[in-house]
């Protein structure tokens, strides 16, 4: 294992090579105080190298982006620990923060890290992504498989799409898939079984980070999972994907609410009718009476268009909510998008409604980044 040091400042690569010297990588460390001569020779290694590198300058942060492609073991250190440095590097590649002086446990507890195998590494605050609606046709699969799709590029992270509308599940027609698994087989078969056969039952969507668990092939397969089978799914999930997004039926039982109570964001979707609103209404009375933290339960305007009869502030005022997210009306790209089974974006990538989805994976990821951003201010 090579370990790799990029700083100008010669007293704080002194300062990190002591330390990996006295944790016992005396041998692998290389220091670089020229960048272009440390990618050089990150090129030259066969293996990728754990690479910790300075970007006090913020001139250097687009050095994570070349990096990013010859390693995923990145982590950036920075006398700057301002939330917008820290989104700025995650959202580039990568992986770890910290701030400067770097100290020697911080050290030790990155190299341990991405020392495993990327199969046996933690998955640090991984997030359950839910697009919920209590109103059937309202768009949650769109968005649930173009919001993974997006975040997947955005992230550059591993993103778990998962089926859990069990009797009536769309994704595999949405991305034209033929899985051969399915939630039922994995919940039944592969709970505890290692990260790379629970992988193997996921369909890859295309040259992409985005993993696909379609629901059960037979209505009946359904009738047997159980809410404490999710709940097991969802922790088995989140030691492999960073990011796991999951579409659910409209329904109100037993496991829909363990699926609402498992989630780290609910993607709360209506439509700007009447009806629909006051559907919404019923259902954040329900999440209040079941005391979800108000930061979890975010309200998405889905085929959302600016001179609606029924505004912006009439909903949020019907609601006692803020509005997060507005996905714009554009039936036309996604019925295109459905019938050919692919996302918006590869329909047509310029498009407003592409440039919503991509725009709102960038908001869910930066939030998350600046909830957990805390941890670094010592």
């Amino acid at each position: 294992m090579t370990i790799i040091v990029l700083d100008s400042n010669e007293n704080s690569r002194e300062v990190i090579k002591s330390y990996l010297e006295e944790l016992g990588y005396e041998d692998d460390v290389k220091e670089f105080s020229d960048y272009s001569a440390g990618i050089t020779f990150v090129k030259s290694l066969e293996m990728p190298p754990i690479v910790f590198v300075d970007i006090s300058d913020e001139s250097l942060i687009k050095q994570i982006e070349n990096l990013r492609l010859l390693t995923d073991k990145i982590a950036v250190t920075s006398t700057d620990y301002s939330t917008d440095t820290i989104v700025k590097a995650m959202r580039m590649g990568a992986r770890e923060f910290l701030p400067k002086p770097v100290l020697k446990n911080d050290l030790k507890h990155v190299v341990e890290m991405f020392s495993k195998p990327e199969s046996e590494r933690e998955v640090s605050a991984s997030k359950i992504i839910t697009v919920y609606s209590n109103k059937g046709g309202i768009g949650k699969t769109t968005i649930a498989t173009n919001l993974a799709a997006e975040l997947a590029k955005a992230t550059h992270d591993k993103v778990a799409l998962v089926d859990l509308n069990l009797q009536l599940g769309d994704i595999s027609t949405f991305l034209n898939l033929t899985p051969s698994f399915d939630v039922a087989y994995v919940i039944k078969n592969l709970i505890n079984k290692k990260e790379g056969t629970l992988l193997n039952a996921f369909e890859k969507y295309k040259d992409s980070r985005l993993y696909v668990l379609s629901d059960p092939n037979y209505i009946e397969q359904s009738e047997s999972i159980t809410p404490q089978q999710i709940e097991s799914l969802f922790k088995v999930l989140k030691k492999s994907f960073p990011y796991i997004v999951v579409d659910m039926s409209s329904n109100i039982d037993p496991n829909s609410l363990k699926i609402l109570d498992c989630s780290d964001l609910i993607l709360f979707t209506t439509i700007v009718n009447i009806p629909a609103i006051r559907n919404a209404q019923r259902c954040l009375n329900l999440f209040k009476s079941r005391h979800y933290p108000n930061d979890k339960v975010k309200i998405v305007i889905n085929r959302f268009m600016e001179n609606d009869e029924i505004s912006s502030d009439d909903i949020e005022t019907a609601l006692s909510e803020k509005i997060y997210w507005k996905i714009p009306n554009n039936y036309f790209s996604i019925m295109e998008s459905i019938n050919k089974g692919l996302t918006v974006s590869e329909v047509n990538a310029n498009s407003n409604i592409t440039n919503s989805f991509r725009n709102l994976a960038s908001k869910i990821s930066d939030d998350i980044v600046e909830a957990s951003i805390i941890k670094y201010r010592i």
